[in-house]
């Protein structure tokens, strides 16, 4: 989409939200009409939406505000999908740079519109190794826009989620010799794609305490959330193998139109704030971040996926495990290829043929579990949620991911890190993470490429400095050992800052 198009939707919804004066008095003193049914139904699209990746990744709520801004209360708002987030308060002290638009923001978040801006910026530079030597600044402008149908005093149970994203600048992503992005912001949505894309309009309804359906264009960058190793590479980890688990690149598209379902289920350790959940979805296979998909939406296939979550609480303390399993039935260009027979068809004697395959697959699984939490946190509603605003302590993650060697390059994936807040004294809202990296090709690639290319790894560390709690600065060094032989081992150092408007 353009400019126009995405800023004109956007201004549509804001148009239409901020008249409606009448619906939202008649309801701002009683949000939920059915009291405990409205909670469970807020609760439930905050902590079982939050991890489902394919399920709707553009849907999700976080416990301490959006994946963007951690900044709401420690509990969710009853009756709510869009917590409350205080905006007062001065320079140094309130959540966004911005500040409450003279009251305006606290006026919408009461009535169930919330618009966020953020913007990363990073500088980074390939200091030994790798293909070129240069340091390159970029950046990411993240705009999201929330609405809660009951808060808004329409109907209860309905959540909508916009997202738009525009990318500056330049990155090394290129410099690295790895196959893989060093810097997931330079890559998102497209690679060097600086328009602005709509990425995201779903619609959420749940049906019942338990159950809930959603249809839209999702971006599943949303999804395969990991409490420790996730947030869209702006307040964790940068390289894209330790937010994401890559298996599943060649068979999910990044955005695409899609629904499907939610089912909540009873958590296994008593903690009811925090119910498991299964969820599947259905998705475009040919989905593409820069269009709207309607022209040739499920030409090229469909993406069929399901999750399942379950909170943990090993050791007294908070965690979650996730599988996960994705389909697709688009055809895939065969890494089984007779080198000879392409070669001849190329010089024409023989009619050109390529293998292909007409479906792809891939499994997926990441944890995070703490272990050890100051004891004043807590945890009951927070410990165990992808990407909020970590408790004080210190914890443990790790993914693992496997994909079809007939069409992905990439055929076994493995990450493991340590993360944690608050270790430093002194500096209670400072995050820091070191995380690993493994990846073995498909054997499937030929010998010509084997001969040359092999598995990949590498190892990040990062420390997050609250700067103030809308402005984070964040140094950052990754050392990647590439597959291509020919490329020595890249270090990448870097600093990250984020803005919170």
């Amino acid at each position: 989409m353009r400019h126009l198009s995405v800023l004109t939707v956007f201004g549509l919804v804001l148009a239409v939200a901020v008249p409606t004066q009448t619906l939202w008095a008649e309801t701002s003193e009683n949000p939920s009409a059915d009291g405990t049914s409205a909670n469970w139904l807020a609760l439930g699209l905050e902590i079982a939406a939050a991890e489902s990746r394919m399920a709707h990744g553009g849907v999700r709520q976080y416990q301490g505000g959006t994946a963007d801004t951690d900044k709401a209360a420690d509990t969710p708002e009853e009756g709510s999908f869009v917590p409350f987030v205080d905006y007062s308060g001065g320079l140094w002290a309130r959540p966004a740079l911005t500040g409450d638009w003279g009251g305006l923001r606290t006026d919408l978040i009461n009535k169930g519109v919330r618009f966020n801006i953020d913007l990363t910026q990073m500088y980074q530079g390939v200091v030994d190794g790798g293909t070129k030597r240069h340091w390159k600044y970029g950046g990411l402008l993240d705009m999201v826009l929330d609405i809660d149908t009951g808060k808004a005093g329409l109907w209860q149970g309905g959540f909508l989620h916009m997202r738009a994203v525009t990318q500056y600048g330049e990155s090394i992503n290129m410099d690295t010799g790895a196959m893989l992005a060093a810097n997931l912001n330079a890559a998102i949505p497209l690679p060097d794609q600086h328009e602005i894309n709509l990425t995201a309009v779903v619609y959420t309804q749940f049906l019942a305490e338990w159950f809930g359906v959603f249809v839209g264009k999702i971006d599943t960058l949303d999804g395969d959330g990991n409490h420790f190793a996730g947030a869209r590479g702006k307040d964790q980890f940068t390289n894209i193998s330790l937010v994401v688990n890559p298996a599943m690149l060649r068979t999910v598209p990044a955005s695409a139109l899609g629904g499907g379902c939610i089912f909540l289920l009873p958590n296994l350790w008593g903690n009811d704030k925090d119910p498991g959940s299964l969820a599947f979805t259905v998705l475009d296979a040919g989905g593409q971040p820069n269009t709207s998909g309607f022209g040739d939406a499920f030409d090229d296939g469909t993406v069929l996926t399901w999750e399942l979550r379950t909170p943990t609480e090993f050791f007294g303390l908070p965690g979650s495990q996730v599988f996960g399993a994705v389909y697709s039935t688009r055809d895939f260009v065969s890494l089984e290829q007779n080198p000879r027979l392409i070669l001849a068809g190329l010089l024409g004697l023989i009619p050109l043929q390529i293998n292909q395959e007409n479906d792809s697959y891939a499994f997926y699984y990441n944890f995070h579990q703490y272990l050890w939490v100051k004891p004043d946190q807590k945890r009951e509603s927070t410990g165990t949620q992808p990407q909020t605003k970590l408790l004080q302590g210190i914890g443990v993650f790790g993914r693992f991911g496997c994909a079809d060697p007939k069409t992905s390059p990439i055929k076994n994936f493995y990450s493991i890190g340590l993360a944690g807040r608050g270790l430093v004294p002194g500096r209670e809202n400072d995050t820091l993470g070191a995380g690993f990296f493994y990846l073995t090709l498909s054997n499937e690639l030929g010998p010509i490429i084997q001969n040359r290319f092999g598995d990949a790894g590498g190892v990040e560390v990062f420390y997050n400095i609250e700067v103030t709690p809308w402005l984070h600065i964040t140094p950052d060094i990754q050392v990647i050992n590439p597959s291509n032989e020919n490329v020595d081992t890249a270090v990448v150092m870097g600093v990250r800052a984020k803005i919170d408007f």
